[in-house]
């Protein structure tokens, strides 16, 4: 017994550490906004937006004046210096307040959307890259295949033969199939050592850190257009632009309330000397400002072309964001018809004649030419296909951006 339990602590301290999962588009997009300083930057924006909500509503504070002389001294006789004024001065908002809270909120409000968008761009800046590493691996592991292939030809590991009586013309042609085959490879390499050096700093993972995605696969087909324009009153950018363009007309408001200073109320308390006896007085009294020099109209025109400019802006990004919509949905609804007209009428039937030439051309039927032609005509075909594919994934990201959908509104295939 002491044998197998020494034999099981082994086998649990020696054996390999699991594998490590492959990374999936959810938990790659997941990981950029968790790490992305622009996640960061939009959730200062909002917090600082909630502070101007926080003071939007706040009275300003009251002043206390303190007063003294020698007046009554100077009255009585006795000298000497006494306290003989006090005032205390309260600014009064009235409705001033109401319009910048109510500007405040749309403010917030704006910030919020604006949020979501910054998350929906960085689900589509991570889905770039995770499918443009998708599609390096797929290139690097079918450069692999290739060369293998190539390279069975010239060592005869392809069932041939005849490859002994092949011509030095023909063992030429080999080499430089082979040669071609460790080219494509070399490049598939460079490209996906830059793809996992963006990968990884969009993740802000470490150099070393392992960086296997779930292979690519077909996209599955767009919602009907009228579904997706259904959901655009609730666009993050266009729900941002919409109350950008409301806390501008409120800020029209607060500008025309700020046009003069506040009334102010004061309440003053004085000692005099009033029938030979001193005396306390109380009184109260408003401070309102004489608009006769400047009647601050600059202000108001500026809101006023600022609420232009938001509402021009809104605009834009609604037109835009049609646009963008209708563009991407025909785009992907091609290129799934096109991958699968491709896969159905250029890649099945390569690999078929791929195939039935390596036969042929072992049982000494078809020659090295032929060959070489469905060799290459095959791995094309592959490299389109998986190119395709990878279109399609970039195009969807595209469109769950202009539709303001996520990852986890929308249904994804890993």
């Amino acid at each position: 017994m002491l044998n197998r339990f020494l034999v099981v602590v082994f086998v649990l301290f020696t054996a390999p550490a699991t594998a490590q999962e492959p990374w999936m588009l959810e938990a790659a997009a997941r990981r950029a906004f968790e790490v992305a300083p622009e996640a960061r930057a939009a959730d200062a924006d909002v917090a600082a937006r909630t502070g101007e909500l926080e003071q939007a509503g706040a009275w300003p504070n009251p002043s206390i004046e303190l007063r003294a002389d020698d007046k009554l001294g100077i009255e009585d006789g006795k000298g000497g210096t006494d306290l003989t004024q006090t005032t205390i001065r309260q600014p009064l908002p009235l409705s001033r307040l109401t319009r910048q809270r109510r500007q405040a909120e749309a403010s917030l409000k704006a910030a919020q959307a604006a949020r979501r968008y910054q998350r929906l761009s960085l689900e589509t800046q991570a889905a770039r890259a995770f499918h443009a590493l998708q599609l390096a691996v797929a290139k690097r592991t079918l450069a692999r295949d290739r060369l293998r292939s190539a390279e069975g030809f010239q060592n005869g590991r392809q069932g041939d033969r005849l490859v002994r009586y092949l011509s030095p013309l023909d063992r030429l042609r080999l080499d430089v199939l082979r040669e071609t085959a460790r080219q494509t490879l070399m490049a598939a390499e460079k490209e996906h050592e830059a793809a996992a050096s963006v990968f990884r700093a969009l993740l802000a993972l470490a150099p070393d850190s392992g960086l296997e995605p779930v292979p690519l696969t077909p996209v599955a087909p767009p919602p009907p257009l009228a579904e997706l324009q259904q959901g655009m009153e609730t666009h993050p950018a266009i729900l941002a632009a919409q109350q950008e363009l409301e806390a501008a007309r409120a800020g029209m408001d607060v500008a025309r309330a700020q046009r003069f200073a506040d009334p102010t109320l004061n309440f003053f308390r004085e000692r005099d000397f009033l029938g030979g006896v001193r005396r306390n007085v109380s009184g109260v009294g408003i401070e309102v400002q004489i608009p006769l020099w400047n009647l601050n109209r600059g202000p108001v025109v500026k809101a006023q072309a600022e609420a232009d400019k938001a509402g021009a802006q809104m605009q834009a990004i609604e037109r835009d964001i049609s646009a963008k919509l209708l563009q991407s949905r025909e785009q992907l609804a091609r290129l799934i018809e096109q991958a699968g007209a491709f896969r159905a009428n250029v890649l099945e039937p390569s690999r078929k004649v791929f195939e039935l030439t390596r036969k042929s051309f072992a049982t000494g039927e078809v020659g090295l030419l032929a060959l070489l032609d469905a060799n290459s005509t095959y791995f094309d075909a592959e490299e389109r296909h998986t190119a395709l594919l990878a279109e399609q994934w970039q195009m969807a990201a595209d469109l769950r951006l202009a539709a303001g959908r996520s990852l986890s509104d929308a249904e994804v295939a890993p």
